[in-house]
């Protein structure tokens, strides 16, 4: 059975990770679109707050959750819901519905998430956390009584208010005299805000008694209007913002995030790919030896091109002096007259015009490539000439001396 190789192995991890990643993405998507946010006036889920909706539209109240291009309080409203946001408010969001309350309208804010908190803390109050053994909460004022409180055995909360301020009325608050809930006046307006959330939500309103706080509650702002469900900040926008555009068709379309998904696994298998997973193996020709004679043909051909000629012959003419005075003791750098009549002086039979002539040859510095080679060949073939009428004469200097030997 044939074994994956590396590229493949990896090209199969980098497939299921985008496998996991896409049903992971797909899964997460499906849950948040199902999923509703916490108390939005749509939603009929447990948590949602439609119920809440329809209560208040049977007490004859006029009610609107439009939200326009842009963040604003719609015309003809009193009170604000904010319940359980979202989406955190900007600072000229929170500006804009806070000029809107200090002109006179109410401002109901209900929830225990961050950006609640957040609301809070623009209004000095901060929030607190006890024991649930001790998040039952009772009424603290006389005003809460239209309709009358049958009972709050229902209502409870972990959270409670810790306000930086005096100018608040208590509303509710939980066994240890904390308040859940309070009001303040802000500017011309008015400010209620609780940590009670599950009487609001589809839930609670089937519990006895969470109906007719909630009302109470509500009953807080003066002479209401109309009511304002804020959907803006549970991520609710226009059908025309959301259109898709160049810059958002890759963000908002399924199409465009597996784009963007094949493009960053197709970047992480690049990055992958250039790096080492081991000692790099040498090719077959890396390893293989080269020949004396490469080398030899490589340093000749450069002389070539550098035109080393007159170097060349001046080497051979060097060489064919050094070895032509080894056996004599010769100094090769005699000049070539000086060192002819010393070597003449050794061997009688040595040709003295040939070997003249020769060296002269060898001593020019302007030459071409032939002429340099006819000469190299002629010194060689005089050194190899020399040699062996020098073996020769030795062999007859033998031959006398054991002639002599044996006469003895």
């Amino acid at each position: 059975m044939r074994r994956l190789s590396r590229d493949a192995w990896l090209a199969l991890g980098l497939f299921l990770l985008l496998t996991i990643f896409t049903t992971i993405t797909v899964v997460q998507q499906a849950q948040a679109s199902l999923q509703d946010p916490p108390l939005a006036s749509y939603s009929s889920q447990p948590q949602g707050s439609r119920a809440l909706w329809l209560y208040l539209e049977s007490q004859n109240m006029k009610l609107t959750d439009s939200v326009g291009t842009s963040f604003t309080v719609p015309t003809g409203v009193n009170l604000a819901l904010v319940l359980e946001p979202t989406v955190e408010f900007t600072p000229g969001e929170w500006e804009l519905l806070h000029s809107w309350v200090e002109d006179g309208g109410t401002l109901f804010i209900a929830g225990t998430g961050p950006v609640t908190i957040n609301l809070a803390d623009q209004l000095e109050i901060n929030f607190g956390l006890v024991p649930s053994t001790e998040a039952a909460v009772s009424n603290q004022t006389p005003h809460l009584q239209t309709p009358p409180l049958a009972t709050l055995e229902n209502a409870s909360t972990p959270f409670f208010l810790r306000p930086n301020r005096d100018d608040f009325v208590t509303l509710l608050a939980n066994q240890n005299g904390n308040p859940t809930a309070v009001a303040f006046a802000e500017g011309n307006g008015r400010v209620i805000l609780t940590t009670l959330t599950e009487p609001f939500s589809n839930e609670g309103l089937q519990n006895e008694g969470n109906a007719e706080l909630v009302l109470n509650l509500l009953n807080g702002a003066p002479d209401v209007r109309g009511i304002w469900f804020n959907e803006w900040h549970h991520g609710i926008r226009p059908q025309a913002e959301d259109a898709l555009t160049a810059s958002n068709w890759l963000q908002r379309t399924p199409v465009g995030r597996a784009l963007l998904l094949v493009l960053i696994v197709v970047f992480t298998g690049l990055v992958l790919r250039g790096r080492h997973f081991g000692r790099p193996v040498p090719l077959r020709e890396d390893i293989v030896r080269r020949a004396p004679l490469e080398y030899i043909s490589g340093i000749a051909n450069l002389s070539r091109r550098a035109g080393h000629r007159t170097a060349v012959l001046q080497h051979y003419h060097d060489q064919l002096k050094r070895e032509l005075g080894a056996r004599y003791r010769l100094n090769p750098s005699l000049p070539d007259e000086e060192f002819i009549n010393q070597l003449a002086s050794y061997q009688p039979n040595l040709d003295t015009d040939a070997l003249r002539q020769t060296l002269h040859q060898l001593s020019k510095t302007n030459v071409s490539e032939s002429e340099m080679v006819q000469i190299v060949r002629e010194a060689t073939s005089l050194n190899d000439k020399f040699n062996c009428q020098r073996g020769l004469s030795l062999s007859k200097a033998g031959l006398r001396q054991a002639q002599a030997s044996s006469r003895e």
